[in-house]
Formats: structure tokens, C-alpha cells, sequence
């Protein structure tokens, strides 16, 4: 989370004449505002550089809270409901480097004791990747599902099921472990065909690859003192006073 504050403003109002200093809260409020839309707005640019396709879930994860006369402070961070995992969970190793942490279905495979708990996950070779280079919803739903590690118990595999998918065998997710090929999850895709769909591996670590404070500290400097000239022909002399 970044918070925007102004330093000096008890300075400034007590220079200001008394129409002026009616006014300063709406033009700080709006320069404040507008100035943490440009800081989020170049964040989203910058994620499209330095990150490999991210996604609109990604691209939309930054929230401003606007400033108002009462709380001259402009907040630019994470959205916290977002979606199942909160923005901050998994930026946030991009922003300060360190350790991944788990996704919510290796979490789930953890769970199942398809995976030990300092294994993580790689797409392997057969895995089916969206435009973005991510794992497809509907492979990791039927893997989980195979697998008995489906949060949802009604999505999981009966044991006639399985006992079909073993005659059959094709299309049917299994783990494999202690052999020359790495240990993970496998798909069988027909005759004695097995392709690595998800590979384990020790827990990945991030170096700092998203500048989000230098971004906002560079775009503050950049555009703060324009936002508050733009306030103060807007609010100055009794104009309209909506903050942004």
C-alpha cells in the first residue's frame, strides 16, 4: 500500500488569504487524487513491461482511495477481495523479491498429500497454457478432481470412476514419484503415452522485478504540482468543488 501525503501545508495556509484558505482542502484533495490515478495508471504500464503477458486479473489489481478535505491522504494499493487470492499475495513477491507462495490448488494437492509441503509446481511438457502462459482452469479442475484433492468433494473422482479410468486409462492424471523421470503429476493420453503436466519442484524465488515505490515516487514528482495548479483554477474563488 502507498500512501500520499504533503508535507508543508501548515506552511502554505497560513501565506494563503482567508478565500484561499477555504478553498486549499478541495484543491490538495484533487491534486492528491488525481495525482494517485496517474501513479496507478503508470503502474499498469509498467506491469505490461516487466511482467510476460499479465493478465486483466493482474493489469486491474491496484485500487485508489481518493483524499477528501477531512483526510488529506491519497491511498494507491492492492485490492484485497480479489478474486481467490488477494493482489498482494502473489505481487508481492515481485515488488520486494523473496519466496512464492503456494497457489490455492497446490495448497489443495498439499492437502490431498499428493504434494509435501515445501513442493511447489511447474507446467510441464503435455500441460494445456492459456494465452498468457498460465495453467487452464479446466485442466487443474479435472487433475484435482482425478486426484481426490478437489475442495469441493462433489467434484471429486467416485471410486468407480477411477476404476474406470484405470481400464481405460487414457486421459487419466496420476502422480509419479522415485523414477529417472522428475517427480509430478502426468497425464496418460493413450497406449504407454504419458506426457509431465505438473512438475515439483522446491519453492521458487523471486528477485524484485516490479518497481511499484520507485514508479510512484518517480510519477509524484512528475505530475503533483501540475494536479495542484489544475486544482486550484477549478476550486480557487468558490468554483465547483468535487475532489475528482
Amino acid at each position: 500500500m502507498l500512501t500520499i501525503r504533503i508535507d508543508g501545508i501548515r506552511e502554505l495556509d497560513r501565506r494563503l488569504s482567508a478565500l484561499q484558505r477555504r478553498d486549499m482542502p478541495f484543491v490538495t484533495a484533487y491534486a492528491l487524487t488525481k495525482t494517485a490515478q496517474d501513479i496507478r495508471a503508470e503502474e499498469r504500464a509498467v506491469m505490461m513491461s516487466v511482467f510476460d503477458r499479465p493478465t486483466r486479473f493482474t493489469l486491474n489489481s491496484l485500487f485508489v482511495k481518493p483524499a477528501t478535505k477531512q483526510d488529506l491522504a491519497a491511498i494507491v494499493h492492492f485490492k484485497e477481495g480479489f478474486g481467490s487470492v488477494p493482489a498482494w499475495r502473489y505481487l508481492g513477491p515481485q515488488v520486494a523479491g523473496g519466496p512464492r507462495v503456494h497457489k490455492s490448488y497446490e495448497r489443495a494437492l498439499i492437502r490431498a498429500g499428493v504434494m509435501r509441503a515445501d513442493e511447489f509446481t511447474v507446467p510441464g511438457a503435455g500441460a494445456r497454457l492459456d494465452a498468457h502462459g498460465n495453467m487452464r482452469g479446466g485442466e487443474i479442475t479435472r487433475i484435482l478432481s482425478q486426484l481426490g484433492a478437489s475442495p469441493d468433494p462433489m467434484q471429486n473422482m467416485t471410486e468407480r470412476s477411477k476404476r474406470r479410468a484405470r481400464r481405460t486409462g487414457v486421459g487419466r492424471y496420476f502422480v509419479l514419484r522415485g523414477t529417472r523421470a522428475p517427480n509430478g503429476v502426468y497425464l496418460r493420453k493413450g497406449g504407454r503415452e504419458i506426457v509431465p503436466v505438473l512438475i515439483f519442484v522446491p519453492q521458487p524465488r523471486y528477485r524484485k522485478r516490479f518497481p511499484f515505490y520507485d514508479t510512484a515516487q518517480r510519477v509524484f514528482a512528475a505530475r503533483f504540482a501540475e494536479r495542484f495548479r489544475e486544482g486550484l483554477a477549478r476550486f480557487a474563488g468558490g468554483r465547483r468543488r468535487k475532489a475528482a
